[in-house]
């Protein structure tokens, strides 16, 4: 099977999914990393950007390759997997802590925020204290950015119950960041969809404790899902 690896909102495109892109080439999988518009350079290059832009982009990356095909998506990537799981063929959708909602009590503010606080911290989303040290992601990101971020939520629930590709939603046990991950799984219109919980993992799942363990549940999951159209 060939799949789709979609990375989150400020996450860097080849380095935030850790072990998994390593694992599911070993096990026999075709893996492509696009970079989203806006990611992989620096936080300004998020201004601009709509929400509409990284689908476009993930739908392009989706579309170029060969069936049988699926998508894992992180964070805002598992937003974007779910739509693309409706538009075309997708035997498999993996959605690693499905940014549904922020977390935030800041969050409803940010349309009033964005014009007064031209910018904000990453967020907590590693929870080992070493691991955290080598976060590659952005380090901040402009206010304005999340904005479109959270169009793209309120866009996905209306999606997500024509989802009927088998489906694995995996929950970031102490994820400070996004939640809504158990309504997206609810939600979603999958006759055949499983649920992990990793309890120690904060919300980038494949860069703290418990990545090798995430990126081999995702791999076994997929091999049992697809062994038949591989």
């Amino acid at each position: 099977m060939n799949l789709l690896l979609l990375h989150g909102f400020t996450s860097h495109p080849l380095l935030t999914l850790g072990p998994l892109p390593g694992v599911l080439r070993e096990a026999g999988f075709a893996v492509s990393q696009p970079a989203l518009p806006g990611h992989g350079t620096r936080p300004e290059d998020l201004l601009g950007v709509r929400w509409q832009d990284w689908l476009s982009a993930a739908r392009e990356a989706y579309a170029a390759l060969p069936e049988p095909r699926g998508v894992v998506g992180l964070s805002m990537g598992a937003l974007l997997a779910a739509h693309l799981a409706v538009e075309m063929p997708t035997q498999a959708l993996v959605a690693l802590a499905p940014a549904l909602a922020l977390r935030s009590p800041l969050a409803p503010l940010a349309p009033l925020l964005a014009w007064f606080i031209p910018r904000f911290p990453g967020p907590d989303s590693i929870r080992d204290p070493e691991l955290k040290k080598a976060n590659p992601n952005y380090p901040y990101f402009p206010t304005r950015s999340v904005l479109e971020l959270l169009a793209l939520m309120r866009k996905t629930p209306e999606v997500l119950p024509r989802v009927r590709a088998p489906a694995l939603v995996v929950e970031a046990g102490r994820d400070q960041v996004v939640k809504g991950v158990r309504r997206y799984y609810e939600l979603l219109g999958s006759a055949k969809k499983d649920y992990l919980v990793f309890p120690e993992s904060g919300h980038d799942l494949l860069l703290d404790r418990d990545r090798e363990r995430v990126a081999q549940a995702v791999r076994d999951w997929l091999i049992a899902n697809s062994n038949h159209l591989r």
